[in-house]
């Protein structure tokens, strides 16, 4: 080859790195934009569970009105990526998967959230081991209610 061929395939491999590594930024920007919906407010009240029925929609909208924005909006999306898989209670999905192209901030936000949800008994959070990869598993009152 000669050093011009050479000089303009480089070319051309650099501008399409810059274009490919400009996509990917973009798409975790706009994707992973719930996670940062709180920033200016840091006070997350949420409401303590108090039934262990499972109860119908309205229940359940009176039940998730005091959370944080951030925990609906995390909770809204767990809910559509359980719908995009499947939509049933037995499925699960790893952290590692949802959390893949986030920073630190928002992984950390994004455990955080689950481990809320869990608590309200939203999703349903296992590790075998420490260190191990985290499973989510969509629980009915997730698949039911309205964020």
């Amino acid at each position: 080859m000669a050093d011009n061929e050479t000089g303009a395939i480089w070319f051309l491999f650099n501008v399409v790195c810059f274009y490919a590594l400009h996509l990917i930024c973009l798409s975790v920007f706009v994707f992973s934009d719930f996670l940062n919906v709180d920033d200016d407010d840091d006070d997350d009240d949420v409401v303590e569970a108090t039934d262990d029925h499972i109860p119908n929609k309205d229940t359940i909208a009176a039940d998730n009105s005091g959370w944080s924005s951030r925990t609906r909006a995390v909770a809204n999306y767990l809910q559509s990526v359980f719908v995009k898989h499947g939509g049933n209670t037995r499925q699960t999905i790893t952290m590692d998967n949802l959390l893949i192209g986030k920073t630190r901030k928002e992984a950390s936000r994004m455990f955080f959230e689950a481990l809320v949800l869990k608590t309200k008994d939203y999703v349903d959070v296992k590790q075998a081991h420490p260190f191990d990869n985290v499973s989510l598993r969509p629980q009915i009152k997730l698949m039911k209610s309205e964020f």
